[in-house]
């Protein structure tokens, strides 16, 4: 009877992975930084799985990641965290339209699962050609638009997500060890847009950033099949990578002619065909000019031809204003570190449902120097923090009908131009994602703003005009003088002394501007 039991289970479980249809994942890691943290030097993976809520749920029992060439870890373990249902929220009552979500409307609705390790030490340093981190499973779902598969309605091609860790030299030609940890993965500040209206210009970002200023570099990569049991990873061999149907390749994956931006990871096309379309973006994170990472995230976008609005039209994305408007890239603006950058952005839908009833918009801003509750300039990467309200103190997402506005300011400073490796670096770059939607069914239309600030060295700043010095009774020396012209709030004036004028000087006092 033992025998039979286990042969049933062993047949569901099997059952239940092939009519899974997955739409894509990513894996990432995190480096425990915090010295009062007791697994301090340890490293946390993340792995997130997109599924077509049309087909069967996934586990929440714990995921195996395989870990390939390092010589004492093969494994690591990821428990269930989370699952959300991430279709578009829309105005059913007022679009006229049937909302997508995973319990009611499951066809086109989509459902993220969040797994997470518990600290891991990874002894040694990277080879030269990595660490690699995987994890496969079988199925697509055959009604992929882009893919050669061998089935329409139960495809035997399956998935592999992988992430991968590089070795990071240093000055004296040493790879640094792996443990403490010294590094994190690049992370993705934007979910996926997986359900996307035709018949308009679309842009998305990823809108990817790194705790170190690593410099991030955005390609597409290749979607690949499951790995063959008991054979190492080894691509393009194993796994193998996934053909096109003609008129589609990796690195041109959707219709519209798409475009990818390699700094800002922003990705545009002007689609009229409907479809399920995969595609594969691959960020590499550079420290120092060394590539000590590859973070890859595959989604299947689901583009459909979405019902027209009641006078006939199109519905339309709103109209984000841009930021900069005097410069030749209205999006693009190039900083001192010290410097208070601040704008407003407003975004403008004019379309309008039965009744001349106006849409909803909402504003919404990602990145990895956004405050974390988005008005407490602690909450980020690196702070000082970027914050975002509209004119009456609400944070994102702020919605108002027709029209919504934000403002939008960051205190910079040295710390965002610096590293923390001492490469030497005189300018970093940081990207926000502004996104614009409206409340349509059954897909919003959208639109990205993505924001661009690049943070340079602050000029030297002449010698301030020193107004006078004394002595109190007690010994206590007073200086009183003018700040230099043009210093930043970020402005720091180091005190020195010594008892004889040709030194040696001693560091009295630190005193932040404008502080006298």
């Amino acid at each position: 009877m033992k025998r039979v039991l286990v042969l049933l289970v062993a047949f569901l479980s099997f059952y239940n992975l092939s009519a899974t249809h997955i739409m894509g994942g990513e894996i990432t890691w995190e480096c425990i930084s915090d010295p009062a943290d007791p697994n301090v030097g340890q490293y946390i993976f993340k792995m997130k799985l997109y599924r077509d809520c049309d087909g069967t749920t996934l586990s929440t029992f714990p995921q195996t990641l395989e870990v390939w060439n390092h010589p004492s870890v093969t494994a690591i373990t990821l428990d269930w965290i989370l699952s959300t249902d991430i279709s578009p929220d829309c105005n059913v009552g007022n679009s006229g339209n049937v909302a997508l979500d995973c319990i009611n409307n499951p066809v086109g609705a989509v459902e993220e699962y969040i797994y997470e390790s518990q600290p891991i030490a990874l002894p040694g340093s990277p080879p030269a050609n990595g660490w690699h981190f995987t994890w496969d499973s079988c199925c697509r779902n055959g009604a992929i638009s882009n893919l050669v598969l061998s089935s329409t309605t139960n495809p035997s091609e399956g998935f592999t997500l992988r992430a991968s860790m590089y070795p990071y030299i240093d000055a004296s030609g040493n790879p640094v060890p792996a443990d403490p940890c010294f590094d994190n993965s690049p992370k993705f500040n934007e979910s996926p847009q997986t359900i996307i209206c035709t018949g308009y210009p679309f842009s998305y970002t990823p809108n990817a950033s790194d705790i170190e200023l690593d410099s991030l570099v955005y390609n597409w990569d290749e979607p690949l099949d499951d790995m063959l049991f008991g054979t190492p990873y080894n691509p393009p061999l194993n796994p193998v990578p996934l053909p096109f149907v003609g008129g589609y390749t990796f690195n041109s994956p959707l219709p519209g002619g798409v475009v990818l931006d390699q700094q800002t990871g922003e990705i545009s096309y002007n689609s009229n065909i409907s479809g399920n379309f995969v595609s594969v973006i691959r960020i590499d994170g550079y420290k120092c000019g060394q590539q000590i990472s590859s973070i890859y995230r595959e989604i299947q976008a689901v583009l459909i031809g979405c019902p027209l609005l009641p006078n006939g039209q199109t519905n339309l994305p709103p109209v984000i204003t841009p930021p900069f408007p005097a410069n030749p890239n209205p999006y693009y603006q190039i900083v001192s570190a010290g410097d208070l950058v601040s704008f407003s952005i407003n975004a403008v839908d004019n379309d309008v449902y039965t009744g001349n009833i106006p849409q909803d918009v909402i504003l919404e801003i990602t990145g990895g120097q956004v405050s974390d509750n988005y008005i407490d300039t602690s909450l980020c990467d690196n702070p000082p923090c970027a914050t975002f309200v509209n004119n009456a103190g609400q944070i994102p997402p702020i919605s108002n009908p027709q029209i919504v506005d934000g403002i939008f300011e960051w205190q910079t400073a040295c710390s965002h131009v610096a590293t923390d490796d001492g490469c030497g670096n005189f300018s970093n770059i940081y990207t926000f994602a502004i996104k614009a939607y409206d409340d349509f069914c059954p897909a919003n239309a959208i639109t990205f703003g993505t924001i661009t600030i690049e943070v340079t060295a602050a000029d030297s700043l002449p010698a301030p005009d020193l107004d006078c010095a004394w002595e109190s009774d007690n010994g206590d020396v007073t200086f009183n003088w003018n700040a230099s012209l043009g210093a930043s709030p970020s402005t720091i004036y180091n005190i020195y002394g010594a008892v004889n004028i040709g030194g040696p000087y001693n560091l009295l006092a630190s005193v932040n501007h404008p502080i006298n």
